[in-house]
């Protein structure tokens, strides 16, 4: 019988968005609450301790958060972890580099698991490898729990049961306009992008699956015929009377709604089709900026492939790992 002493532990503490999970959990719930136990994991001990002396101001019982030294390549440490515990929240990428032994040792340890991951090969790999003794275990692995990708899968979710109460069915098709949104984005996002990038060059036989629009479906259902609409280019919509141009953002999100649909039995609909989009005002202006987002996805993605250009971003633009939007950016971020 395992042996609860914590019911969650944040991993990957030091880190950005560690923090802000940290943050936010002294900020709403406290250091000691009657709600639930908690603690943070990392792999540097004198890392860890400045965390929580950065939080004193808040609660002055920071000091008494209890520590883990984990390392993420090390699996004795992480079951000593994960079988103490009833959920990981796991904010440590990029996830293909640092992520797997986690997700195993929680599976191993019949614990709970989430993290925020955007990164499909990583979470194919996840599902090959341990879905079936996740089951058998009776623990939950939940990727993707962050901006990748609550609106999209919870949005169309509350979108669905509004049509099942009203109609009777669900909606055959839906898609998502995304008119603005600002907040700016993590180092670790970055990395992730330049980590997936190289890991599918690497295996060059995975691209079929991952280019599929159901990669992330249970096996059995990624075979599926219902043609699902990407947009490669700028185009003018007359169904919203607005531009529209690629979402960075609907590689991940579109492939996590249609795995939803997989895994709840096609709730759905096994014909269920579903986009992401970036949308502007019509006009020129709204052409315009339009062609200035589609042009800065090029960019990026050129980038990703280009070392020496890559680097030059690196040093002028692109946040580095460990750094993020400041808090002002942050408070006003909108979606």
């Amino acid at each position: 019988m395992k042996k609860i002493k914590y019911d969650l532990i944040v991993m990957g503490a030091t880190g950005f968005t560690g923090k802000l999970v940290i943050e936010y959990l002294i900020q709403n719930y406290g250091v000691h609450n009657k709600q639930f136990s908690w603690a943070i994991a990392g792999r540097n001990q004198e890392k860890l301790n400045d965390v929580k002396a950065s939080f004193y101001n808040l609660d002055p019982h920071v000091k008494e958060i209890p520590t883990f030294i984990a390392d993420s390549h090390n699996s004795e440490l992480l079951d000593e972890m994960t079988s103490l515990c009833r959920l990981v929240i796991s904010t440590v990428g990029p996830y293909l580099k640092y992520g797997i032994l986690l997700v195993e040792s929680c599976v191993k340890n019949g614990t709970d698991y989430c993290d925020l991951t955007g990164e499909v090969p990583f979470i194919r790999q996840s599902i090959d490898l341990f879905h079936k003794k996740a089951k058998m275990n009776q623990c939950r692995i939940i990727h993707s729990c962050g901006f990748d990708s609550i609106p999209s899968d919870i949005g169309v979710l509350m979108l669905q049961n509004d049509s099942i109460q009203k109609n009777d069915k669900p909606y055959g098709k839906i898609d998502l306009y995304v008119k603005s949104m600002g907040g700016g984005f993590s180092g670790g996002t970055i990395e992730s992008m330049i980590n997936i990038s190289r890991y599918i060059d690497s295996k060059p036989q995975l691209k079929n699956i991952l280019s599929n629009p159901f990669a992330l479906n249970p096996k059995e259902h990624m075979k599926n015929s219902t043609h699902q609409s990407s947009l490669k280019t700028i185009k003018w919509s007359k169904k919203i009377n607005r531009w529209v141009c690629p979402f960075i953002m609907s590689g991940i999100n579109t492939r996590i709604v249609r795995r939803s649909n997989a895994v709840s039995n096609f709730f759905y609909g096994e014909g269920f089709k579903y986009s992401e989009v970036y949308s502007f005002k019509k006009g020129m202006k709204g052409l315009l900026n339009a062609f200035i987002m589609f042009l800065g996805l090029i960019i990026l993605k050129i980038s990703i492939s280009f070392p020496p250009f890559l680097w030059v971003l690196r040093k002028i633009y692109f946040p580095q790992p460990g750094d993020g939007p400041s808090k002002k950016d942050r408070e006003n971020g909108f979606f």
